[in-house]
Order: structure tokens, then sequence, then C-alpha cells
């Protein structure tokens, strides 16, 4: 099954799968996750997913770069990895 990544109300997403059922993303912590669905890393040294400090990057810097990156990628379609089930 795949997903669309789609804009959302107020600085949120929405995931909706091909069978037509959504996720909103919202919170903060959502963020990283959607955005490593889609390809994103929340640091090279691979010690954090972007919800916990790593020595290179704080956590607000990773929200916020996994924010941007999502919206960058706004109505590209992936192959769900979980979300849906």
């Amino acid at each position: 099954m795949t997903i669309t990544l789609k804009d959302g109300p107020y600085w949120t997403f929405v995931l909706e799968s091909e069978l037509g059922e959504s996720r909103l993303i919202q919170q903060d912590w959502d963020f990283p996750r959607a955005a490593s669905a889609f390809g994103w890393t929340p640091c090279p040294c691979g010690e954090t997913d972007g919800t916990i400090e790593c020595e290179h990057r704080s956590v607000s810097d990773m929200v916020w770069d996994a924010y941007e990156f999502l919206n960058s990628r706004v109505g590209d379609t992936i192959d769900d990895p979980g979300f849906f089930g």
C-alpha cells in the first residue's frame, strides 16, 4: 500500500493511504518519524531518531529540520512503512 504526504491545517501534515485512510502529523515528535519515512536522516552519526539529542544536534534543530523536509516533500507518495498497519 502507498501513502501520500499532504498539507494539513495550521502547520501540520496529513498522511493519506491509497485506501483513503488518513493520519494527522501534528506534534513535534511526529515530524522526525514521518520525515524519516520519506528519506530524511536526523544526523549522519546514526545515533538518534530525531527525538533524542545526540552530540551533534539538538532535538529542536532536528524537529525543525524534519518539519522543513516534510514541507518540501508535500505531494510525494511512498510505500507505507507501517503508519497504516
